[in-house]
């Protein structure tokens, strides 16, 4: 059911543009249509109205164009941080939910459809489409740009594409509904976060396997990974909390009690504050990982469910 009206046009809703060194939490409102702006070091919000229902949202690599999915309206919605004007919106074939962009193209799960779409990132033209499996979920590229990794929730597998080729991807067994991705900075590692098995799975990825399952708790929806590649944050959605993981012991060693229904989060350029996305709350926790503990709320009305952090 649609919870507002379509609107024609998207709204801009007050504010100057930020500096350019101000980091930014960039959190996708679900019910309220809204992409929220919030200073992590305080300061004013602001909010951009991009119409109902969007769903995921992905940074590009400049650091500051945001692609936000609408998979009920088979939309894209792309936004400029910085000066927090939309530049552009691409209707897409199916229900775009995952995504993840290069300077050149824009790729995008299909939730309905077990495909991933490849548009040019500047006319939102379909370059192509690969079938990847039941329910793709997130979306990740590797540094080079040249593989994607792809959850697929049904098949309790990640999907490996090389995008240079149309070949059909390589699938890797993990736990039970694989919804959310992480890699470690130096590509080395994928971590998978799988909702129904309550774990994280690592993964090898020269060596294309998993090798370890960490239990976390219930209800694993978000990863991140630190910089410096030393900690993981899992938000569990059924614990309103943060779980903290080492990531050369591999093992869970801290959880943070946050908001209810954590989903999203994304780790500032600090490498020490985490944002974590609150559902049910209509906030963002920021939490403090090497401390493990909240540092800090923020209102983010709107039903949030995904976030990322803007750097420039």
């Amino acid at each position: 059911m649609r919870l507002r009206a379509l609107l024609c046009a998207a709204t801009l809703l007050a504010a100057p543009a930020v500096s350019a060194d101000e980091t930014l939490v960039a959190v996708v409102g679900q019910t309220g249509g809204v992409v929220r702006l919030l200073p992590v070091g305080g300061g004013t919000a602001a909010y951009v109205d991009v119409g109902d229902l969007p769903a995921g949202v992905a940074i590009g690599p400049d650091g500051r164009t945001l692609y936000v999915t609408d998979p009920d309206h088979g939309r894209v919605t792309v936004l400029d941080a910085v000066t927090r004007q939309i530049t552009a919106r691409f209707p897409v074939k199916g229900q775009p939910f995952g995504a993840a962009a290069t300077d050149e193209f824009l790729y995008l799960t299909d939730w309905t459809r077990g495909v991933v779409i490849k548009l040019d990132v500047l006319t939102g033209a379909t370059v192509g489409e690969t079938k990847v499996g039941k329910s793709p979920a997130a979306i990740i590229l590797d540094k080079s740009g040249g593989r994607a990794f792809v959850a697929v929730r049904e098949e309790d597998a990640v999907g490996v594409l090389d995008l240079g080729s149309a070949g059909e991807p390589q699938k890797i067994k993990v736990g039970k509904a694989p919804f959310a991705l992480a890699l470690s900075p130096d590509g080395a590692r994928l971590y998978v976060a799988n909702v129904q098995s309550g774990d994280l799975s690592v993964i090898d990825v020269a060596g294309g396997r998993e090798i370890k399952r960490v239990a976390v708790g219930r209800m694993p929806y978000g990863v991140a990974v630190t910089p410096d590649g030393r900690k993981i944050a899992v938000t569990l959605q059924h614990d309103s909390a943060l779980a903290i993981v080492d990531a050369e012991m591999l093992e869970a060693t801290a959880r943070v009690k946050v908001g209810s229904y954590p989903e999203g989060v994304s780790i500032a350029p600090d490498g020490r504050t985490a944002a974590v996305a609150n559902w049910m709350d209509d906030t963002v926790s920021l939490v403090d990982l090497d401390a493990a503990r909240v540092t800090g709320t923020l209102p983010a009305e709107g039903g949030p469910r995904n976030l990322v952090v803007v750097t420039q």
